[in-house]
């Protein structure tokens, strides 16, 4: 954790310029067409075994008439015993250009880095339709198809098992991507939310859900339950296909 927390406090400034230009004033509100939001959270618990967690995670939105931008940045680590037992950070670029009020095309820049994955990085780059399958005054539904490329590498593994030669970690190859979003706002001050993405390559399919439920506590205050699952079907001997964090955090809208 001593790493991390350097780390993190670097991607918030990079992350989340937009809250510094959306609030040069105290109170001010976001210029015209400009969103976002800023959540962060740590515990830690001391006695017969200390641990602690951070989490964090930026994001801004644009939006102009038909186009939609969005940057989004996380980070997440926890120690045991001053131990780092998780430490895993991802960068996102979006644009949306909407043909029409239901269809829209995507392009995507997806950076992810796990400490403890199978893989030391994994990069996406992803342009495709997005299908807004259903909207009403609470529930939202969008579903996404796409092409690209991923440039990745592989984890050397852990002892006994031999080490892998430096051509035979680059994972270099086209990928196909399926995903979608769903929203409820349960009521006024509570939303539900389920994200799910699938690149589909020929060495490795990489499967990433999040479920959320936030529920707003003051104004633009609100508390985030958060569960992620990441799961990469090829991997080396010794690593786990699947990776789960759960999060606590206090998110800030703007």
């Amino acid at each position: 954790m001593k790493c991390f927390k350097p780390a993190l406090a670097g991607i918030v400034v990079m992350a989340c310029p937009g809250v510094v230009l959306a609030h040069g004033e105290k109170g001010a509100a976001p210029p015209q067409g400009w969103s976002g939001s800023v959540a962060a959270g740590y515990v830690a618990v001391s006695g017969n075994s200390d641990s602690s967690t951070a989490n964090f995670k930026g994001e801004l939105n644009y939006d102009q008439d038909r186009w939609h931008h969005s940057a989004l940045a996380t980070a997440l680590g926890a120690s045991q015993d001053n131990e780092t037992s998780a430490e895993a950070y991802k960068a996102q670029l979006k644009t949306k250009y909407d043909l029409n009020p239901t269809i829209y095309t995507f392009g995507l820049a997806e950076y992810n880095k796990d400490r403890f994955s199978a893989y030391d990085y994994q990069i996406y780059e992803v342009g495709g339709l997005g299908w807004r399958v259903y909207r009403s005054a609470t529930q939202e539904l969008n579903l996404e198809a796409g092409v690209g490329a991923t440039q990745s590498k592989l984890r050397q593994p852990d002892p006994p098992n031999p080490p892998l030669p430096s051509g035979e970690r680059d994972v270099n190859e086209v990928i196909s991507r399926l995903g979608g979003d769903y929203h409820w706002h349960i009521s006024p001050t509570a939303m539900f939310s389920q994200m799910l993405a699938t690149s589909i390559g020929s060495d490795n399919t990489y499967i990433e859900s999040l479920t959320s439920l936030k529920v707003s506590v003051v104004g633009d205050v609100g508390l985030v339950l958060g569960y992620l699952v990441k799961h990469n079907t090829d991997v080396q001997p010794g690593v786990d296909k699947t990776d789960t964090q759960a999060s606590v955090s206090l998110e800030y809208k703007f």
